[in-house]
């Protein structure tokens, strides 16, 4: 008869051991509080565009959605990522067009740099839009 050795089933048991996970920090809010109220507005986004998550907007000459630069001023926050490509077939997007928002979640243009900056250009925004208050602050 043959011998049937049957494998160990306890091997590591009592053997101490130890993990851990690296947990990232929480991300910070990127609206601080409701006062001003949050309020958004649809755009048309111009085309030929790749703009980011809460991306600093303003608009270009025909009134379509851009990175803001000083020369096109400051509508809004942009809500969500959008690319559009080069064809006339615009796309809609929607932006924060009233809020408090956190400065350090905000994407802004390379032309904005320096707080100073970009403090004028948020007080300067411009009146395309009925309502509009942007306050930012960095916690």
């Amino acid at each position: 008869m043959p011998t049937y050795n049957p494998p160990a089933m306890d091997s590591g048991l009592g053997t101490p051991s130890q993990s851990s996970d690296v947990i990232g920090a929480r991300p910070q809010p990127l609206i601080l509080s409701m006062h001003p109220a949050t309020l958004t507005q649809s755009f048309a986004v111009a085309a030929s565009q790749t703009l980011a998550a809460n991306t600093v907007v303003g608009l270009d000459a025909n009134g379509r959605i851009v990175s803001a630069t000083p020369t096109t001023g400051i509508i809004g926050v942009l809500v969500d990522a959008i690319t559009t490509n080069a064809s006339t077939s615009y796309k809609g997007a929607t932006v924060y067009t009233n809020g408090h928002f956190n400065s350090a979640r905000l994407v802004w243009d390379a032309a904005f740099d320096t707080e100073a900056k970009k403090q004028t250009a948020l007080n300067a925004k411009v009146g395309t839009i009925k309502v509009g208050t942007i306050a930012t602050f960095t916690p």
